[in-house]
C-alpha cells in the first residue's frame, strides 16, 4: 500500500502585512515542498537578474529538472521552454512575441531529450544571440527570423555524460567555457518527490537601480570562484553582476559586502565542486570534467551519511573497481572522504554546509 505523503502547509511563509520577502523566505517556499532545492532555485533566479546562463549538472533523481521548472519569471523577461528546437518553432515563437529589445529566458528541462539535430540548431542560434544580441535568418518564406538587440539567459538541465561529450565540440566548448556557470547539484536533503505545481513568490518589488562602488568592496572570493567557470577577464564581471543581482533581490539600494559574502556562502559549495574537477590533457585539448566523477559525486551527495562502495556499484550498474577510479579525483579534490576502506561520504565541509542550510530553513517535523 502506498504511503500517504504529507504536503506541508506554506501558510506560515506568507504572514499578512509583510512588506518584503527575504532570501530565506524564498528558499523556504521551495524547501518545504522540495527539500534541498531552494538554494539552487535561488541561483537560477539570480542568474536571470544577472543575465548569466547556467548548466544544472547532475545524475538522475537529484532534482535538476524540477529546479528548471521552479525558477519563476522575473519582471521584464519572457520565459519559454524548449523540448525541441527548430527554426520553424523559433519562427512560431517570434510570431507570438516581439523580439526586439527583450530579455529572453530559454529553459531546457533536460538537454538529453533534444536530438543531435535540435542541439546543433539550439547551439547555433542561441550562441549568436548570447554573444551579439541578434540573430537573422531572412528568407522569402518562413522561417523568416530577425531577433534584434535582445538579451538571452539559458537555464539548462543536463546529465554529466552529455555535458562531457559536448565539451569536445569546438563551438560548444567555447560557448560553455565563457558563457555559462556550471552548477553541480549535490542534494543530501532530498526526500520523496511530491508533484506540486509550485511557483515560488518573488519579493514584491525587485530593485532596478543598485549602486555598485567597487572600491568599497572585496570581490576576491567571488572572482576566484568564477575563474573556475569563465575566462580570467570575465570572472570579475560575473562577480560584479551576481553581487548586484543579490542586492536587487534583497531590495538594497547599493551592493554591500554582506551581499558578496552571502552569495559566496550560499553557492560556493556547488560552484567550487565543479571547478576543482576540471582539467585539460594538454594545451591543445578542451577543458573537460569527468562524467564519472560528476555522476559519482551526485550519487554520494544524495546522502549526508556514509555510502558503501558495494551499494554505489549496484546503483550505478558498474563494478566496484570503477567506483574506486572515479572516487580517486574526488578524494584528491577534497569533495568526498573515505572513513572506511569500502565507504564514502561527502567532505566534512560539505556536510557542515548542508546541516547549516537545513537549520536555516527549519524544516517542519
Amino acid at each position: 500500500m502506498k504511503k500517504d505523503i504529507q504536503i506541508p502547509s506554506l501558510f506560515s511563509l506568507f504572514p499578512l502585512g509583510r512588506n518584503r520577502l527575504d532570501i530565506w523566505d524564498f528558499i523556504r517556499q521551495v524547501d518545504y515542498v522540495y527539500r534541498g532545492l531552494g538554494i539552487p532555485t535561488l541561483y537560477g533566479t539570480l542568474s536571470i537578474l544577472a543575465n548569466k546562463s547556467v548548466f544544472f549538472i547532475s545524475g538522475r533523481g537529484t532534482g535538476k529538472t524540477r529546479i528548471i521548472n521552479l525558477i519563476p519569471q522575473v519582471n521584464g523577461t519572457e520565459i519559454s521552454k524548449w523540448d525541441t528546437f527548430t527554426l520553424g518553432e523559433l519562427n512560431d515563437y517570434c510570431c507570438e512575441h516581439v523580439v526586439t529589445n527583450k530579455h529572453l529566458v530559454f529553459k531546457v528541462e533536460e538537454f538529453s531529450t533534444l536530438s543531435d539535430y535540435h542541439r546543433e540548431i539550439f547551439l547555433t542560434v542561441c550562441s549568436k544571440i548570447v554573444t551579439d544580441g541578434n540573430y537573422k535568418h531572412i528568407t522569402k518564406h518562413t522561417p523568416c527570423l530577425n531577433i534584434r538587440n535582445c538579451k538571452l539567459t539559458l537555464l539548462i538541465a543536463i546529465q554529466p555524460k552529455l555535458y562531457s561529450l559536448l565539451c569536445n565540440k569546438v563551438q560548444w566548448e567555447s560557448m560553455s567555457y565563457d558563457r555559462f556557470t556550471k552548477f553541480l547539484l549535490i542534494n543530501p536533503l532530498r526526500s520523496e518527490t511530491v508533484h506540486v505545481p509550485l511557483i515560488p513568490t518573488l519579493p514584491r518589488e525587485i530593485s532596478q537601480n543598485v549602486t555598485f562602488r567597487v572600491n568599497d568592496l572585496d570581490l576576491n572570493k567571488l572572482v576566484s570562484m568564477f575563474r573556475g567557470h569563465v575566462s580570467e577577464g570575465r570572472a570579475l564581471l560575473y562577480a560584479k553582476d551576481y553581487s548586484i543581482a543579490l542586492a536587487k533581490f534583497m531590495g538594497a539600494e547599493k551592493v554591500e559586502q554582506k551581499h558578496i559574502d552571502r552569495f559566496y556562502q550560499l553557492f560556493h559549495p556547488y560552484l567550487n565542486s565543479f571547478s576543482v574537477l576540471q582539467h585539460a590533457e594538454d594545451l591543445d585539448s578542451p577543458v573537460t570534467v569527468s562524467s564519472g566523477c560528476m555522476k559519482l559525486l551526485s550519487e554520494i551527495g544524495k546522502s549526508n551519511d556514509t555510502v558503501r562502495k558495494h551499494d554505489l556499484a549496484e546503483t550505478l550498474y558498474v563494478v566496484e573497481r570503477s567506483i574506486e577510479r572515479s572516487a580517486a579525483p574526488l578524494l584528491e579534490a577534497g569533495l568526498i572522504e573515505r572513513p572506511e576502506p569500502a565507504q564514502y561520504c561527502l567532505s566534512e565541509q560539505l556536510r557542515i554546509f548542508f546541516k547549516w542550510s537545513e537549520s536555516k530553513v527549519g524544516f517542519p517535523s
